[in-house]
């Protein structure tokens, strides 16, 4: 009986070490797995900088250094901006929320910002005469030659002649027929077609198939159609001219920055009269190129001929009598007096 009693102690403490190793041996396996995904844990929690926007950025109004920040974020962001120099000073396209992260989709690109302040891009038609046999491209400065042709009638008794001035000078040539100006503001994508190297105006122009292809036209047909940036307060003539005479572009060498003294001429009134009683400041705001535009021209404006009725009627000298002219005796001996003052009416 004492024998059996050792046998079953042994055995239970043997089943009791056992126990206990298998109990030691599970407590070690979660560690060790725990280590073994430690690497990957601290993989996924690896961060990258974008920059996001610090409160609200209204649409229209260009981004300050103050409006944005650079953040640590751990998702994927594509497209992100990642470096603040590249997002100030650019446009908003739309209102971008406060911790928005941003990027080129929300922010204005394109043709629109080849314009300076105060420009405007404006289209004339153009063919092989009038715009110096085709020789022009995007980027290249020109000037605009109007064209009046004579009309039937008088103007104050004096017959319409036709006439040809310079209307606007040193004007940017934006496109050209089917070629644009380049807009892009990062390195071309690999695989588009390289402009002609010995063209020193190649890098500013975008590939004349591309832009055909993209609006599904036809690279090689004739240009139609000129875009012009021009001056806000300008654009009236512009319009005008095109529709009242014909528009000649003239090609000009680019470092010659000769321009007309405007001062020296007298100034068209323009289509709506300024109210009575501004101030001094207010007399000031008439002179900002966008209300010169909103005041607009006239087709006699256009032609100088408000200008010279102005002239003859305020700034020309007092005009002298005329000479009094008779008509030759008659037979009967009566002198007839004509003129445009008192005199006998004539004697026998």
């Amino acid at each position: 009986m004492l024998k059996l009693t050792r046998v079953a102690a042994i055995a239970l403490i043997a089943l009791a070490v056992l126990l206990a190793l298998v109990a030691v041996v599970i407590g070690r396996k979660p560690a060790l797995d725990s280590t073994a995904s430690a690497p990957t844990v601290q993989a996924d929690a690896q961060t990258h900088s974008v920059v996001e926007a610090v409160a609200r950025l209204p649409a229209g109004e260009p981004i300050s250094a103050n409006g944005v920040r650079l953040a640590q974020r751990t998702g994927a962001s594509s497209g992100a901006a990642t470096d603040l120099a590249s997002v100030v000073g650019r446009v908003p396209t739309q209102d971008i929320a406060e911790g928005t992260a941003i990027n080129d989709a929300l922010l204005a690109q394109g043709f629109s910002l080849q314009l300076r302040p105060g420009e405007r891009a404006l289209a004339v038609p153009v063919d092989e005469l009038v715009a110096a046999g085709n020789r022009i491209l995007p980027g290249d400065f020109v000037d605009v030659f109007l064209n009046l042709r004579s009309a039937p009638g008088t103007y104050n008794g004096q017959p319409e002649v036709a006439q040809t001035r310079l209307l606007l000078s040193r004007l940017r040539v934006l496109s050209y027929g089917q070629q644009d100006i380049a807009v892009a503001t990062t390195a071309p994508a690999n695989g588009s077609a390289e402009a002609p190297r010995n063209d020193p105006r190649a890098a500013d122009i975008t590939g004349s198939s591309n832009h055909a292809s993209s609006n599904g036209g036809d690279a090689t047909q004739p240009a139609r159609s000129a875009v012009l940036a021009v001056p806000v307060a300008e654009a009236n003539r512009l319009l005008l001219g095109a529709q009242q005479g014909k528009l000649f572009l003239a090609l000009r060498n680019p470092a010659d920055t000769g321009l007309p003294d405007v001062a020296l001429f007298p100034q068209a009134r323009g289509v709506l009269d300024p109210l009575r009683g501004l101030d001094g400041e207010q007399q000031q705001a008439l002179q900002r190129p966008e209300n010169n535009a909103y005041a607009g021209i006239d087709g006699e404006a256009l032609a100088g001929r408000s200008n010279a009725s102005q002239r003859a009627g305020a700034d020309a000298p007092a005009r002298a009598p005329s000479a009094r002219r008779s008509a030759p005796r008659a037979s009967s001996g009566i002198e007839i007096i004509r003129g445009d003052s008192a005199a006998p009416r004539g004697s026998l």
